[in-house]
């Protein structure tokens, strides 16, 4: 219950509510469920600035999921589904890790309107410690939200809150087919999947649904593209090299097929700048990742891997001013990618404790903690004479990834394999030895 003369029946302040939103996209319950945060987000923010008698399911497919005008009829359906998924959600973390929340927000039946309620509950045992168990919650919690603001304000991968529609753009409505509807879906599911690019399941998952999408409407160009950026990064990562020049044939081959079907789709062109890349075709990579960013340059799905063919491109001014104004407009922490092709660019540039500062920071917000970043920690560390640290993570490295050959895969990764070499004579400085 709030402190002092607030009582259950007094209105949460819009920042109370932001706090609430922030801590339940960070729990437990709702891990994973980005589509779902990412409409929760966008229906708080319209009913806090005065909008609630405003919010329809037309206006979430356009402004939430970016569909299209002529798309919006048969997305309804998928916004009344995400509806109820919303309210179920919300019912079990009320019901267990927010049992003892201060506001309960919640999504009342015949609506998309949320409501707020102040709530009653006992006084901590510990009141010593919660400001600082609070406030680390709260950091977390908003790094998380900081995420679905760009992937849901902005986004995509990661589905998103698109420019808002005209009015007059939301009265032109056609009908689109149920197959289409699923291939939609299914594509941007799939783009969730796609990274961390180093877990090959993740990406053979990806590729099976992004296949599903294709054969469930072959005339969609998501699918094609999607499935062009799996394969190219599976090109990438693979240490076959007949097998990486097959897939990355299968990226260019499925990347045209998207451009042929939306030449002037963003995805199409950002799946072939990712499929030039993996094809060592620099010029045409940045070409086409340039173009794909002047039409969608709010999409951090696009966002993700222009950012990803910069960096390995050795052009780190231009990642760190990119994310730099991005951060800016966010107000608040990268998403982890974007934090992590900073920090890579810094290694790169031989500001290694400011590479270091950017990782340990993302790990701080929740990033997840993968075996590129800790090869970098080690190797700049190693750099930085911190010995101690560097051999704890060479231990850990070897432990939990002993046959992965980070060094290997960041030679193939940029164009100038010296870039890549530098991370391996590092990760070797640091006491790492590879695998027999």
């Amino acid at each position: 219950m709030a402190h002092g003369t607030t009582g259950p029946d007094t209105p949460p302040a819009p920042p109370d509510v932001r706090r609430a939103l922030a801590a339940l996209a960070a729990s437990a319950t709702f891990s994973g469920s980005d589509r779902l945060i990412g409409f929760l987000d966008y229906v708080v923010s319209e009913a806090l600035a005065g909008r609630s008698g405003s919010i329809r399911a037309k206006t979430i497919a356009l402004d939430v999921y970016g569909y299209t005008p002529d798309e919006v009829a048969q997305r309804e359906s998928v916004v009344r589904v995400d509806a109820g998924r919303l309210r179920r959600k919300l019912d079990d973390y009320y019901t267990d890790e927010g049992s003892d929340a201060a506001i309960r927000i919640t999504l009342p039946k015949g609506g998309y309107a949320p409501g707020f309620e102040r709530m009653v509950s006992p006084a901590p045992a510990n009141h010593a410690a919660l400001p600082r168990i609070a406030g680390i919650a709260v950091a977390v919690a908003l790094a998380v939200i900081g995420v679905m603001a760009v992937i849901w304000a902005l986004q995509p991968d990661a589905p998103a809150p698109a420019p808002a529609a005209t009015g007059e753009n939301r009265t032109v409505l056609f009908d689109t087919s149920p197959e289409r509807l699923q291939a939609l879906n299914l594509a941007q599911d799939a783009r969730g999947l796609i990274f961390p690019a180093t877990d090959p399941n993740r990406l053979r998952a990806a590729a099976a649904i992004f296949q599903t999408a294709i054969d469930m409407d072959p005339a969609y160009a998501g699918g094609y593209a999607g499935a062009s950026q799996v394969a190219g990064l599976q090109a990438l990562v693979t240490p076959n090299p007949d097998q990486a020049d097959m897939l990355a044939e299968r990226a260019t081959a499925l990347s045209r097929q998207a451009l042929d079907l939306a030449p002037d789709d963003a995805w199409a062109l950002s799946a072939s700048a990712w499929a030039a890349f993996a094809s060592g075709n620099r010029d045409l990579a940045l070409r086409r990742a340039e173009q794909a960013l002047d039409l969608a340059p709010d999409d951090p799905h696009i966002l993700e891997f222009s950012a990803l063919i910069a960096l390995y491109s050795g052009q780190f001014e231009q990642v760190l001013g990119a994310t730099s104004a991005l951060q800016a407009s966010l107000g608040g922490p990268l998403p982890f990618v974007f934090q992590n092709a900073r920090s890579a660019a810094y290694f790169h540039m031989g500001d290694y404790q400011a590479a270091v500062d950017g990782f340990d920071a993302a790990i701080a917000a929740g990033a997840p903690l993968g075996p590129v970043t800790v090869s970098y920690l080690m190797a700049a560390s190693a750099y930085l004479s911190q010995h101690a640290r560097a051999r704890d993570l060479v231990r850990t490295y070897q432990s939990t990834w002993p046959e992965q050959r980070v060094d290997l895969l960041f030679e193939r990764l940029f164009f100038d394999p010296e870039l890549g070499a530098q991370l391996g004579q590092g990760m070797r400085a640091a006491g790492w030895q590879p695998p027999q």
